[in-house]
């Protein structure tokens, strides 16, 4: 199975277990039966209520639940012991809740979060002897696989431990070295493990059975292996991938290998879980030649018996995406952030056309930056930076943007950019045809950003005004989220935009005022203060959600039924970004903004 991999999308959890006690009273924990846990079967052993779904999008194995409605749900009774306690756990993709209900037992616990994560709900059965367990939709669509209930019960008999401790989760392993057989054409093995994209930091060997081996230090769980190869997105490349502890002996975890041929970036592989310090990748050739090319590797697994080798604090459930704790700020954007369905327009016109320039998915996926306009912060954050005075997306265009622009087609030339078709969404109200012919149905846009600098000379109607995100149609614009900060003010606001196919636009104020007078908001938001905004469409239904650390949310909600948007051939795509607003400043008076996380996700759209 080939799945896209992203340093940010990893989930890092830590689980230790003994199978025998201390000296003194102690805890053992037993498992408890769940007909197929992980939904390898489908259903089975589920009662599953619509819109429910078994989705290939997995945290093992090869299935999990989806639920992308508010009524889906699965659910299943399990006989155990009265008066014991218990602890059940899942681990969720997205939006989710778990929980358990019984006779006077009713207990929960909700999480999102853009990676899998496990959550847990404890309990004591009571007078129960029968449980229902149960994953259900929480506000966002969701994923639940590997559910676990296990019990607790005391022991008395010493005894030493029998196994040794393991370690759960998976997260990119630090690579100590990296050699080979001495036949590369100069192109050596340790530019895969210099976090370099660019293609002339690869490994190169001519002919079948040229082998790349890399030692991880230590003795360690491996999981799988993601690789970068060169060309990846023009030819396949064929492999094997192998394990050993020593170098004497080695173990076959991945045979007959072959990547997707349509990807420039890291692909993940599904490798049989092995204890091993080395891993080897045995190259023969490809689909054009004999050349075995790699860019970058990342082995992920966890340092056996201990954490993982880039351990992270746990996400705050309430985040929408990824902490700024899994940012790497030695990486390029794109080794933190997976960029692959996206475009960026960037402020320079470089082939001279009179427009500013577009650097595409794989280029972007690959490793691409430009300061000042793109490039990663300090703290590992994806930086946007566009001036006044610079080159437009075109002639019709009054303002400058450095933006990104969602692609669903990942380099898929095949698929044109504009039209209903693999490449954009449309709305859930949309004409059936035009739903079965998208690449997506309705959508949420979610990110954590902080707004570093706005514009402080031009006009007063245009001043301090960046939009840093966008839905875009055909023509207009169902949505385009602003913020505002007025020279005079140490906070700002926060408003929106719906411009409806006919009419006049529609403006709603979430936090503070967008007038160009405003005094400054009591529960504004500050320059390089954190916020996350969530953009959700459901038919004809836009919800916008603000989220600050130790704030309430603020939601708006937006009925577009008279915006025509659920008409036919209208589609739509995302843009995240900084888009100024002021084109009357000072020429180098600029916007900028760092986002935090980024995700993007739609019914029907695998990724």
């Amino acid at each position: 199975m080939i799945k896209r991999y992203n340093k940010t999308q990893l989930a890092i959890t830590l689980a230790t277990a003994f199978t025998a006690s201390f000296t003194a009273a102690n805890i053992s924990a037993a498992t408890i039966n769940i007909t197929n846990s992980g939904f390898e079967s489908s259903f089975d052993g589920w009662i599953d209520t619509d819109p429910s779904s078994v989705s290939g999008v997995a945290f093992e194995g090869s299935n999990s639940a989806k639920m992308s409605g508010s009524n889906g749900r699965v659910e299943q009774t399990i006989n155990i012991d009265s008066n014991s306690d218990y602890t059940l756990t899942a681990y969720v993709k997205g939006g989710g809740k778990i929980g358990v209900s019984a006779s006077g037992v009713s207990e929960s616990t909700n999480i999102s979060s853009s990676d899998w994560q496990q959550a847990s709900v404890s309990f004591n059965s009571g007078s129960a002897t029968s449980v229902t367990i149960y994953g259900e939709y929480f506000g966002n669509e969701g994923r639940f696989d590997s559910f676990e209930l296990t019990t607790s019960s005391d022991t008395t008999e010493p005894s030493e431990p029998t196994t040794p401790v393991t370690c759960t989760g998976s997260s990119a392993l630090t690579i100590v070295a990296a050699t080979d057989n001495g036949t590369n054409d100069g192109h050596g093995p340790n530019n895969t493990i210099d976090n370099s994209y660019d293609t002339e930091s690869r490994w190169s060997s001519n002919g079948e059975g040229k082998t790349i081996t890399y030692d991880l230090g230590v003795q360690s769980e491996v999981k799988s292996v993601s690789v970068a190869w060169f060309k990846g997105n023009e030819r396949a490349s064929y492999f094997d991938i192998e394990t050993s502890a020593d170098g004497s002996s080695w173990s076959s975890v991945l045979s007959s290998g072959q990547s997707s041929g349509s990807n420039a970036g890291l692909e993940e592989y599904d490798v049989t879980d092995t204890s091993a310090q080395l891993v080897r990748i045995t190259g023969y050739g490809n689909s054009s030649n004999t050349w075995n090319s790699i860019i970058e590797t990342k082995i992920n697994g966890c340092s056996d018996g201990s954490a993982p080798t880039d351990p992270t604090e746990p996400t705050d459930p309430t985040e929408p995406s990824n902490p700024v704790g899994n940012l790497d700020p030695d990486l390029p954007p794109s080794g933190n952030f997976e960029l692959v369905d996206w475009t960026l327009g960037v402020p320079v016109d470089e082939n001279s056309d009179g427009k500013s320039d577009t650097i595409k998915e794989i280029e972007l996926s690959s490793g691409y930056s430009r300061t000042p306009y793109f490039y990663t912060a300090a703290d590992g954050g994806m930086v946007f930076r566009c001036p006044i005075d610079a080159p437009k997306t075109s002639t019709n265009t009054s303002y400058a943007r450095t933006e990104l622009r969602e692609m669903l087609r990942r380099g898929d030339t095949s698929y044109s950019t504009q039209g209903v078709g693999g490449n954009n969404w449309v709305f859930g109200s949309a004409p059936s045809s035009d739903q079965n012919a998208a690449g997506g149905v309705d959508g949420v846009l979610e990110a954590t950003l902080a707004v570093n600098y706005v514009t402080t000379t031009g006009d007063s109607s245009q001043v301090g005004r960046v939009i840093v995100g966008q839905i875009h149609a055909n023509d207009d614009e169902p949505l385009r989220l602003y913020y505002r900060k007025l020279p005079s003010n140490s906070k700002g606001s926060i408003y929106i935009a719906h411009e409806p196919i006919t009419g006049s636009e529609q403006y709603y104020e979430m936090i503070g005022s967008r007038s160009s007078s405003a005094s400054d908001p009591a529960d504004g938001i500050s320059l390089d203060e954190k916020f996350s905004y969530q953009v959700k469409v459901v038919g004809n239904t836009l919800t916008v959600t603000i989220m600050r650390e130790g704030k309430a949310d603020v939601v708006e909600e937006v009925d577009m039924s008279g915006s025509s948007y659920d008409a036919g051939d209208q589609y739509m795509y995302f843009k995240a970004g900084v888009y100024n607003q002021n084109n009357t400043g000072d020429a180098d008076d600029y916007v900028q903004a760092t986002f935090y996380s980024l995700s993007n996700k739609h019914t029907g759209y695998a990724y």
